[in-house]
Parts: structure tokens; sequence; C-alpha cells
């Protein structure tokens, strides 16, 4: 599939104000399949990649008006074309011209007179890779929002797990109470516990309807309740049926915000609850036969958005504790609360078990039996017997579950390998508690289970990529770098005072190239920089990168290193002995031309989707001349170099040379290392 997106045909926009070399480009593309536009200077180039963004731009650097480097820098800009790679084609070989072309955003350099296999290989290796580097992005951004999904599901489950668990507490409360008024101090615990409010009561009005009995049930022992007179109390009911109630917040000092659009008078005791620090607080009635009961009112040290849900369920609550008035209507209430109960319980999305301590089914929903792969939880229950041997991948999975039970009487997200019926294995979570009798014995466990198989393949491709990205991140960054990077910071620029800085280019490449193809070219060029690359890491330096065949080295950052001049040296001698080895074996003729100098540096991260650590001053501009004025086979270093090292090295001096920005410089030639004493 990916080799097909591929396979469609790219657009390359070129941009070369030589009409010749235009024409040159356009025909050697074209016959590879390519739809080429072309763009005479800057302006067309900007206009055209806004108009139509190409796949790559070849892009030419001198040019009138506006010049290659300024093109990039627009397109780098603008967020339709920032992503589109760029190659710079250019007769321009200083090595500062190539590290100027890289700080601007280009992906690769070519220098002209150009080769056809060339330009046509690095083309192609550049569209490959930006392919690669977009899927991956559309990759990671559907892992994220499947996750976000997985989250709300997860949390919606919960949430009706609580529901449940809530009204089957409520039911079994009221089975066991023996009067009403028992029966609401019970339930007013329960409930207000389970929502999370500080404490509750319940409003119960005399049979002239006008004075309020309070139980005076408060679960916040720290609060103190203030006395009133009995006239506090006085208030007048609706005769209504349906939810009444409303939410109250500390910011306006009155009952606000409708819960239904049930008509009638309701309570008010805001001055009350500003006085002893209450921010919130609703109540529900309890009716029957449209009389009003008693109230339940449950209060919040802090304000709280309204939660309908909740107010819903408490509701259904105060439903229950009506039909406690009369037997017949108690009996029909928990029949309706336990039909509720089983109908949730068949038609939940989530398994819902029970099992024996050794690990025997008791129950199951067809949710848990379609999870597991059989056709009906009496399956289920007949054909698994031994939990820890038929189903955990992990035969001590079981014996874990075990024994969180009995530290904690409960579990909560219990993650597991299981074997589904049809041999697939697949990732459950489960939430369980153990159930005892009065005497503390243990009956059984019971709780529910998800299928959370998606979600972990989510995460493990997330993990996957992550860790990719932060291998990627340390191949291309010093690892104290990447860790500032990843730990937030934005903008890395440090200053150091004792840097020695090497660069490295392989003479004699050219000609090299010339009789080799790009595949050979490219093998021999990764064989001899991955040579060095091991030299940077024996000697414990950082190599910042290659330009072409030039290769860049420095010591002493980013972490400070007293020794940092003679390990450069060091690795200098041995860059030279290991090429001399590696061209012998493969019968060429190559040598390194080598300039090291040393000095105050300032090293930082440029860029925003393609980061490079580089480093900037006097001293790495020295130190690049030092190689461009170098001889052929030799390591050329300064004076600072020389006085650092004389002790320990060998050294001839070249004496005075012309070196570009510098004038006349005094120059040494490193011959080897001392031999100590």
């Amino acid at each position: 599939m990916i080799e097909e997106e591929y396979s469609e045909q790219k657009i390359i926009l070129i941009v070369d104000d030589m009409p010749e070399n235009l024409r040159l480009l356009a025909k050697m593309l074209e016959k590879s399949n390519y739809r080429v536009k072309k763009a005479i200077n800057g302006q067309i180039a900007l206009n055209a990649a806004q108009n139509d963004p190409p796949d790559l731009v070849l892009l030419d650097i001198n040019m009138p008006e506006m010049d290659g480097y300024e093109v990039c820098q627009r397109l780098k800009s603008n967020n339709l074309t920032k992503e589109i790679p760029i190659i710079f084609i250019s007769a321009l070989k200083e090595t500062t011209d190539k590290v100027k072309a890289f700080k601007m955003g280009a992906v690769d350099y070519i220098s002209k007179p150009f080769y056809t296999e060339e330009v046509l290989a690095r083309v192609e290796n550049q569209l490959k890779i930006h392919f690669l580097n977009e899927k991956i992005k559309q990759q990671a951004k559907k892992l994220a929002d499947k996750n976000k999904q997985l989250e709300r599901e997860i949390k919606e489950r919960r949430r009706a797990e609580f529901e449940v668990r809530l009204l089957l507490a409520t039911t079994q409360a009221i089975s066991r109470a023996e009067n009403f008024q028992s029966a609401l101090k019970v339930v007013l615990s329960l409930v207000c516990t389970a929502i999370g409010w500080d404490f509750a009561e319940a409003w119960i009005p005399s049979t002239n309807n006008s004075v309020l009995i309070s139980t005076k049930g408060w679960y916040a022992s720290e609060l103190r309740f203030y006395e009133f007179r009995q006239e506090s109390y006085r208030l007048t009911f609706t005769h209504q049926q349906g939810l009444v109630g409303r939410i109250w917040s500390s910011k306006k000092p009155e009952w606000i915000e409708n819960i239904s659009s049930c008509s009638g008078s309701v309570y008010s005791r805001s001055q009350l609850a500003v006085k002893v620090g209450l921010k919130a607080a609703f109540g529900i009635p309890i009716l029957l036969e449209n009389e009003v009961i008693a109230i339940l009112v449950f209060y919040k040290k802090n304000a709280v958005t309204q939660q309908q849900h909740l107010l819903e369920l408490i509701h259904a609550v105060a439903t229950q504790l009506a039909a406690l008035m009369y037997r017949k209507q108690t009996q029909e209430a928990l029949q309706l609360a336990e039909q509720r109960y089983h109908h949730l319980v068949e038609n939940a999305i989530e398994g819902i078990f029970q099992t024996t301590p050794n690990g025997k089914y008791i129950s199951a929903n067809p949710a848990l039996a379609k999870i597991y792969g059989y056709d009906s939880p009496e399956e289920l229950i007949a054909s698994l017997t031994d939990v820890s041997q038929q189903l955990y991948v992990d035969v001590n999975r079981r014996r874990e579950f075990v024994e969180a039970m009995e530290a904690n009487d409960a579990v909560e997200g219990f993650e597991s390998l299981v074997n589904r019926q049809d041999g697939q294995k697949i990732w459950v979570s489960e939430n369980a508690r153990a159930v005892r009798d009065y005497t503390g014995k243990l009956l059984y466990y019971e709780g529910t289970v998800s299928d959370i198989t998606e979600r972990k393949i989510a995460q493990e491709a997330l993990t996957f990529q992550q860790k990719q990205t932060e291998e990627l991140l340390l191949n291309i960054l010093p690892a104290a770098i990447a860790t500032r990077i990843k730990q937030g910071e934005a903008n890395i620029a440090d200053s150091f005072e004792d840097v020695s800085v090497l660069f490295a280019d392989l003479v004699g490449f050219t000609e090299f190239g010339d009789r080799k193809s790009p595949a050979e070219l490219v093998k021999v060029l990764n064989l001899i920089f991955s040579e060095f690359d091991q030299l940077a890491q024996k000697h414990g330096l950082e190599k910042i990168k290659t330009i072409g065949d030039a290769y860049m080295v420095v010591g002493g950052l980013p972490k400070p290193d007293p020794d940092c001049v003679e390990k450069i040296a060091e690795m200098a001698l041995d860059m030279q002995f290991a090429l001399a080895k590696l061209t012998s074996s493969v019968g060429e003729a190559l040598s390194l031309r080598i300039g090291i100098n040393i000095g105050a540096v300032v090293a930082g991260v440029i860029g925003k989707t393609k980061f490079i650590y580089d480093l900037w001053g006097d001293t790495v501009n020295v130190a690049s001349r030092m190689e461009v004025y170098g001889i052929p086979g030799e390591i050329q270093v300064t004076q600072a170099v020389y006085n650092r090292l004389n002790q320990k090295f060998i050294f001839a001096k070249r004496g005075c040379i012309s070196i570009k920005g510098k004038g006349e410089m005094t120059t040494y030639l490193i011959k080897g290392k001392r031999k100590s004493d």
C-alpha cells in the first residue's frame, strides 16, 4: 500500500536563472518520470510553490535580485511550503557556503558541475525520506486520536459501573432498614460518600405541611451547625411530582439553576449556608402519591457545576426510599430496582462476573461471554472451571489477583493477557472486590472486565514510535542537548570558552566519484564516515555533521573537557590511519586534509522541524580555513593548538601562509604523538 502511494508521479520545482541549466535538469528529471516546473528567478519560484506546492525544490544560490538563500528562508517561513525538501545546486564549493545552506533548512547540497546519476539518486532519496516522515506523522496522529477515544469509553464505562453499584447498594440498604427514618440515614451516608459531597441531611415535614423536622445527619465531623429557632425551618412544600431542585453558588447567595422545568415552591437556606461556610448544595424531594414526604439535602464546601446525571441517579434512590412507607410499595420498588440492575448487567458493554476464591465462575453476563469468545454465559461457566490454568496466559496471574484482594479487598485496572476460546490472546482489565459475610468470611469475588486489546496495541505502537523518535534525536543531537529538548526547552544556545574544532575533507573523492556509480559512491563514503563516528565515540568527542565528503567533529561541548585538544589531535591521527587502511582494502588512493583550531564558540540548536546542533564563531571559521588551506595527507593546526600540545605531540612548522579573512598566520603540521617516558 505504501509503495502504491509513493509511486504517484512527483512534482519537482527547478529554480535557476540560467535557461540552459533549467533545460538540462528538466530533461534529465522528465526522463525519470518526474513532472517538472521551472522558475527563472526567486519571486516566480515563491509564487509557483505557493499556488501549487511541489514535492521537492532544486534551488540555485547565485541569482539576481533574490538569491537562493532568501528563497529558501521564505519558503521555510511559510506554513504552506515549510515542509517541502530543498536541495541546493550551486557552483559554490566553500565549506561555509554549504554550512549556510544547511542552516537555512536545505536537506542536501549538490556542487556544479553535477552528474545525472548523482542528481537523480539524491532527489529520489530525499523524496522517499520526506514521504516516510509524512507517513509517520499521520500514523502518530491516528494513534493519538484512537487513544483519546478509548479513554472516553473507559470513563463512560466506569461511570456506568458506579451507577450500577450505587443502585444495588441502595437497594440492599433499604431492604435491611427497620423503618423509613433509619433507611434515610443509611442512604444519606451512602450517597453522600459515593458522589463526593461533604455531608447531607433529610428534612421531614410535619402533618400540617409547614414545619420541618431535620434528621441533622451531618457526615463531616469538623463542621458545627449553628442552632436556629424552629421558625428558620418553616417552608411550604409543593405537591407536584417530578425532579425538583436547585444548585446554590456562593457567588450569588440564593438558590439558582433550575434542574427541571417542574414548578412549585422550594426551600431557601442560602443565608444559613453562608454563615457555616458552605459553597454549594442541592435538594431532591421524596414524593409518594404526589405528596412530599421528605427532602434529601446535600452540601459541599466548594462550589461545583451542575451534574445532571448524579441528580437523576439520586432521584432514582429517592423513589426507592418513598416505597418504604408501605410494604407493598417497598416490595415493588425493590423489584423495580433489581430488574433495572439485572437489565443493566445483561445489557452492559463490560463483562460482569462472580467467581469463587479457587477460580470457578458463579455468574457471568453476555458481555463477558462475548469477550472470552463463548456463545452464552452458561457455556462460559461450564467451560472455565479453573481460571488460573484455563484463562490467564501467565498461570501465576490468578495468584497475583488473589494476593491483591487479600491485601486491599479490591483491585482496579488489573491488566492481564488471557486466552479466548478460539485460542486468540487478548488483553483485559479487571475491577473487582471481595464479598464477605457478616463474620468477615470470604464468599466470592465480583467485578467487571473490559477488553483493552486495542488500547494496548495503540500504547505499544506509540511507545515504539516514541523510542524511535528518541533514538533519532540521539543520532542527530548530543545526549545532553536531546534531554533538554525533551524537557521542553525551546531556545538552546550556550557559550563555551575552550572548544577544539576539527574539519576534515576527503582529497581525491570527486575523481573517485566520477568513476563510480552513485550506489558505490555512497557505500564507500558511509564506510569511511562510520569508522570516523566510532573514533569520535572512542575519544569522547561530538560529531557535529557531514557535508558532502567533509566531516566535522568537536571536543569540549556540550560538557567542558580540559583534555579536549589532546583528544581531537589523537582522533586526527587515528583518522589518517583508519583511512589509509580502508582505502588500501578498496584499492583507491584517497587522503585527508585536516584542520584544527581551539577557542571560544557559541553552540545551539537551530530549526523547528529538522533539528541541527551547530556552533559558530571565529574559532570555527579559522578551523575551517586550516582545512581548506591545508596539505593533502597532513593535519594543519593554529599557533594556539601548537602552544597547548607541543610537549605531547611532534610538530613540523609550516610557516606563515595567507588565510582568507585572517591575513598571514603561522601554522604547524602534526606528525605524531611523543612517546611517554
